[in-house]
């Protein structure tokens, strides 16, 4: 791009003082004024074309580039990095913006400084409060010429982009301590072998007191001379469907960003403990229309592939439908599996249709509901009444809660695991659930 000259501090002074200096030339005439401001003006051309090659010349060596990490997370401070390279024989006058993502918090920083031969290193800490893919735009360098007659300005390509994870799952410092050491204690539950309750053959081993007689294994006894009994473990390599409501419901604050927020947070940290445990985990996303599928694989990859199909969902404000979301289920999960469904229910006609849609489900599959609860609701109805209308918004508090603990009891009649539960406290509770199927053998 061009460079873009424009007057500099000195030189708007000077025009200043001419036009305040004009209405004495009109009353003193003569040749000497005249040949005073001829020269005086001749003066400011000429100190002013010697700021303009100053800043051609520092221009022409100038080079910028950007450093950021390739992913954050949400709400945790990262380092962006500009280096200034090059710059004119003397140093001069500069200053510096780079365009970041609207979200980002600065949203507009400055940094002023002084430019020499060996170039300039500018350090700018930001936060991302929200999920997802962030552009960052050109970089901007204005130079002040030395006799600060002129000041120019260009811009350098410098695209870059940023994925910005859920906190919980891109950093654990982002977490509470007690939740972290909640989740550390799962973690590492998810990397041992669970025996006693499976049916899937794991070892043998010599018969300890409490042991169960019946699975003595008796050809084996008698070649060793005493008793030895076969030992199960939990099956593995089970599928686990994890399904993320997007719909507008969803995108009401909790406390710690979105509804939609807590549930991709929980989700990705779900879907690691059930990948180290042995199973394979997929994810599907919808709202009045399927948004994403991903079938269950197991492994390193497969959390990748997870988190990258995660990290960017957005309520589009749209009114679910999990009519479509139960289709594709039936379709292509024809394995018995433990499906999640990270969403919440409000009017009693969309609760009707969603309880039909996971009654039919939950005969092939263990379906667990973990249904978000909306905190506006519960701070409207613990808030002192004053007036006619808090009467009438406690009122309808009242009832949405109550329609929705019908719809929620109903539903685990009906045979489906029910999860009621804070948004902001969803991790721990979801996981506790999921080891506890896992451990019943369930699935």
């Amino acid at each position: 791009m061009s460079l873009r000259i424009r007057p500099g501090r000195n030189l708007i002074r000077v025009a200043v003082a001419l036009m305040a200096a004009s209405p004495v030339a009109f009353l003193v005439a003569g040749a000497p004024v005249w040949a005073i401001g001829g020269v005086f003006a001749m003066a400011v051309v000429l100190i002013a074309a010697l700021d303009y090659r100053a800043i051609r010349a520092a221009f022409g060596t100038n080079a910028v580039d950007r450093t950021i990490p390739a992913a954050v997370g949400r709400d945790l401070p990262f380092t962006v990095t500009i280096r200034v390279s090059g710059g004119g024989p003397s140093p001069i006058l500069a200053e510096l913006r780079d365009v970041v993502p609207p979200v980002a918090v600065p949203a507009f920083v400055v940094h002023a400084f002084r430019l020499e031969s060996g170039g300039h290193l500018a350090t700018t800490v930001f936060r991302i409060p929200v999920r997802g893919l962030f552009a960052f735009g050109p970089i901007w360098l204005r130079l002040t010429g030395p006799f600060r007659m002129l000041e120019a300005q260009r811009s350098f390509e410098c695209p870059g982009e940023l994925k910005v994870l859920p906190e919980g799952f891109a950093a654990g410092e982002g977490l509470r301590h007690d939740e972290r050491a909640e989740l550390l204690r799962l973690d590492k539950l998810s990397r041992i072998r669970q025996t006693g309750v499976g049916t899937e053959f794991e070892t043998l081993s010599e018969f300890r007191p409490g042991d169960d007689p019946r699975r003595i294994d008796w050809k084996t006894s008698a070649r060793f001379r005493r008793p030895v009994v076969r030992r199960f473990q939990v099956e593995r390599h089970r599928d686990v469907m994890i399904v993320i409501d997007c719909g507008r419901l969803m995108g009401s604050d909790a406390g710690r960003g979105t509804k939609l927020d807590c549930a991709v947070d929980s989700a990705l940290m779900l879907a690691r403990t059930a990948l180290d445990g042995g199973d394979r985990c997929g994810l599907a996303t919808f709202d009045n229309q399927v948004l994403g599928y991903q079938p269950p694989a197991s492994g390193p990859r497969a959390l990748r592939s997870l988190v990258d199909g995660a990290y960017n969902i957005q309520s589009r404000w749209a009114e679910s439908d999990f009519g479509r979301m139960f289709a594709t289920l039936q379709q292509r999960q024809s394995k018995r599996s433990l499906v999640v469904i990270l969403s919440d229910i409000a009017d009693i006609e969309t609760s009707t249709r969603f309880r039909a849609s996971l009654a039919r489900l939950s005969r092939r599959h263990v379906v667990l509901l973990a249904a978000l609860r909306t905190p506006m609701l519960r701070r409207i109805v613990e808030e002192p009444m004053e007036t006619m209308l808090d009467a009438s918004r406690k009122a309808v508090a009242f009832r949405v809660l109550r329609e929705r603990e019908e719809a929620l009891a109903s539903m685990a009649w009906g045979g489906v695991q029910v999860l009621d539960v804070e948004p902001s406290r969803l991790t721990v509770p979801l996981i506790n659930r999921f080891v506890e199927l896992r451990r019943g053998n369930l699935l």
